[in-house]
């Protein structure tokens, strides 16, 4: 049996547990995740945050995220915020982070206000399409996304769509409905591959605000609402990087035997 130590944190109810392997050296099977992941005989997670030691030069740490299913994720906006409030814990000195992983490297800031800015980075690509006779845009953002708009985000069965929109995608996709508010707010929910519908979820928000601002619905910076919270996006046209801002929250320490 193996105790480990682990940090229970959240992004506006995009909830994690992150476990700092930089000095543990532990190696995960995917059963063991699916067994962390359950909420009723492990500790429960939307994503696992695995921190460990990096080989690249002026970068903190390596990132790792997974799903409750094991599979592992690309990239996670709630997550990367949450790596960083970790960080600076550990270091309340240092205030600027930069973290490797599938993505790529990923900077981030501590903010006077306590919240956290996040450069997540360009958008690989954005494409049109039409799904169930609805208008979409399919996303590469280091992680696949899958956006469409509706007239009421809280009316919709999120559940079914999903099912209906991503049928075409055997590797699965991350799907976000978007109700336009204004130029300048988006209402989304998020139905995360591997996952199911989260209380929030950086990269798609991400994902959906920077599709609208590319077919001219949206201004270059975006409140977007999820049902855990808001989180600001803002689109820099002349470096094409997206930046990602909000709250992350530790909620508690523990230890448990595998």
């Amino acid at each position: 049996m193996t105790r480990i130590a682990f940090t229970k944190m959240h992004g506006i109810g995009n909830d994690f547990v992150l476990i700092d392997n930089r000095l543990l050296g532990i190696k995960l099977s995917t059963k063991d995740i699916i067994n962390l992941s359950n909420r009723h005989t492990g500790i429960g997670f939307d994503q696992l945050l695995l921190l460990s030691q990096t080989n690249e030069d002026g970068c903190d740490a390596t990132y790792q995220f997974f799903n409750p299913d094991g599979s592992q994720a690309e990239q996670c906006g709630n997550g990367q915020r949450c790596l960083s409030l970790y960080l600076h814990q550990k270091n309340p000195n240092q205030t600027s982070f930069r973290l490797s992983g599938m993505a790529g490297i990923v900077s981030s800031e501590i903010l006077p206000n306590k919240q956290v800015k996040v450069n997540m980075g360009s958008m690989k690509s954005c494409l049109p399409k039409e799904i169930n006779k609805q208008r979409c845009f399919e996303l590469n953002f280091g992680n696949p996304h899958l956006v469409t708009c509706v007239n009421d985000v809280k009316a919709c069965d999120l559940e079914s769509m999903n099912k209906v929109y991503t049928n075409q995608y055997p590797k699965g996709i991350n799907f976000e409905i978007v109700q336009i508010l204004s130029p300048n707010k988006i209402n989304i929910r998020v139905h995360e591959r591997g996952t199911g519908e989260t209380q929030a979820c950086g990269s798609g928000a991400c994902a959906a605000a920077y599709a609208l601002i590319q077919a001219g619905e949206l201004n270059t910076k975006v409140t977007v609402v999820l049902p855990g919270g808001e989180l600001m996006v803002e689109y820099n046209q002349e470096k094409n990087i997206i930046y990602l801002t909000g709250p992350a929250q530790q909620v508690f320490t523990g230890e448990i035997i595998l």
